[in-house]
């Protein structure tokens, strides 16, 4: 007999883990915290979830996706390095004044060794990386000394720091303007030219 979901108890599960890995980190949260925060059962947890492991990796996944989807998108759309920047940064900085736990959860798993993210994920990455770096050679925005793990540590890495930076200092609410968007930008396409 197939289980019956219920989506409520489903989405509280969801936005309980994301508020305690954001609040106490990956590796010190439990099930029992999760659920507890959730007001669910542990036991209805475990019923749709093997371990913390695959319901963080599920909301990871679902939410990762989501923005692999706007980067292969807009490499493909924007006809300059600068143009997919704006906007690349804007998506993210938008999704932060929107949902800023869900930015910082996303932010913190990407940045801690102790969650492992999965391989598929990981190349996914890195061909990203790849086409950013070969668009960016062609238009003439890019150097070509740069190499792909360049192009993350700028375009990964500096926009999550400051995501992290300004969500942490303000307990997790900002407003991130016209003006952090252009500034971002300048600063990523000025690190590769």
């Amino acid at each position: 007999m197939a289980r019956i979901i219920d989506k409520t108890k489903i989405s509280k599960l969801e936005e309980a883990a994301i508020s305690l890995v954001v609040e106490k980190g990956y590796a010190s949260s439990s099930v029992l915290d999760i659920a507890k925060k959730a007001g669910i059962s542990a036991g209805y947890l475990y019923s749709h979830y093997k371990s913390k492991e695959e319901l963080i990796l599920s909301i990871y996944e679902k939410n990762i996706s989501n923005f692999d989807d706007f980067i292969d998108n807009g490499i493909a759309f924007y006809n300059t390095i600068r143009e997919f920047t704006v906007n690349y940064v804007g998506y993210m900085f938008n999704k932060a004044n929107e949902y800023p736990d869900l930015v910082r959860f996303l932010q913190l798993l990407v940045f801690d060794r102790t969650f492992n993210i999965p391989e598929m994920r990981i190349q996914k990455t890195r061909e990203q990386c790849k086409q950013i770096l070969k668009k960016g050679i062609y238009t003439g925005e890019i150097s070509k000394i740069y190499t792909p793990e360049d192009i993350y540590i700028v375009y990964f890495a500096i926009p999550f720091k400051l995501l992290e930076h300004r969500l942490s200092k303000n307990n997790g609410k900002n407003n991130f303007n016209n003006y952090d968007i252009e500034r971002v930008t300048e600063i990523c396409i000025k690190a590769l030219k």
